[in-house]
């Protein structure tokens, strides 16, 4: 990888640049590195400065997407070192714990990498490929705020059955909704794939049965979304509890990231081809996102046994 960065245009057109960046970014973790070993109120005069320096390296990323790359291959694997750096001091029945959790992080890129199409490749096709059969609605509009109304809405009325189930004793556990919540999101995946059934010859079909889609899509980010802080706590030991929820945060940003990979795929799939291909390659490309996230919920359902006995008496 440090090849490829000192052999890319990047690093040959703003050398000069980089190398300044990098002198600030010594001085500014050496007084970091004393606040820190000063203690006591200077770890706080530490975290103000490390949020204020961060500052320009997130707008760097964001107007130079290699260096993006470049820091999404380097901080995950870092942080998983020192992950597996602490649970080697933990006892045996804190690290089963501890590998549950990263079991549920690993699945939660899969699921969000899936999800965050909305942000991506969805609108494009909303924008291009979507009628106004919903009350005349925009159909990017539906798209972008679709989601959060179907939580707004749908929120209380599943809380409501978890309540009721659990008073039943029926209630699934944690491994189970992230597994129906993968299940629910393919089940939505599909019903994209399904809205070519509509389409007319100009690749316009129908926004309702989009509608539809994200309906069930938000049943499954319902499933799983409102859990993973609060079983990230439940799994971590005292000393790893906010490490394992910035590593929950992590995964959100990996799912991003991953997300614009795909959707950036199947837009250069879109080049040069009509409405109705693009139409085409579009819901192909959602019917095989819907493919995946079944098969993810169904291997969660199946090791849910096994992951149990990892959570031990957390559920």
């Amino acid at each position: 990888m440090l090849i490829r960065f000192l052999d890319s245009t990047v690093f040959k057109t703003d050398v000069f640049k980089i190398g300044v960046s990098l002198a600030i970014i010594t001085v500014v973790y050496a007084v970091i590195s004393y606040l820190i070993y000063r203690g006591g109120k200077f770890l706080k005069y530490a975290v103000y400065l490390i949020s204020l320096a961060l500052i320009p390296v997130i707008m760097l990323m964001v107007s130079v997407p290699e260096y993006t790359d470049y820091f999404m291959w380097t901080v995950g694997p870092l942080t998983l070192i020192y992950l597996f750096y602490e649970m080697s001091k933990v006892t045996a029945a804190e690290r089963n714990k501890l590998w549950a959790a990263l079991i549920f992080i690993i699945f939660s890129i899969i699921f969000w990498g899936i999800y965050e199409q909305s942000g991506g490749s969805l609108s494009i096709f909303a924008a291009k490929n979507l009628n106004k059969d919903l009350l005349g609605l925009d159909p990017n509009g539906v798209n972008n705020s679709g989601g959060a109304f179907f939580i707004i809405f749908l929120a209380p009325l599943l809380g409501l059955l978890w309540i009721w189930m659990s008073k039943k004793k029926i209630e699934p556990n944690t491994i189970i909704k992230f597994g129906l919540g993968f299940i629910f999101l393919g089940l939505g995946f599909y019903a994209l794939f399904a809205t070519r059934l509509f389409a007319d010859l100009q690749g316009i079909t129908s926004l309702n049965f989009f509608t539809i889609a994200l309906l069930i899509i938000t049943l499954g980010e319902l499933c799983l979304s409102p859990i993973g802080l609060s079983i990230m706590t439940k799994l971590s030991t005292k000393n790893l509890q906010g490490m394992m929820m910035g590593m929950w945060f992590l995964a959100s940003a990996y799912g991003q990231y991953v997300a614009g990979i795909i959707g950036a795929g199947l837009a250069d799939a879109k080049e040069g081809s009509t409405n109705y291909d693009a139409l085409i390659t579009y819901t192909e490309g959602y019917k095989q996102l819907g493919l995946y996230a079944v098969i993810a919920g169904v291997v969660l359902i199946l090791i849910s046994p096994w992951v149990k006995k990892l959570m031990q008496e957390v559920r």
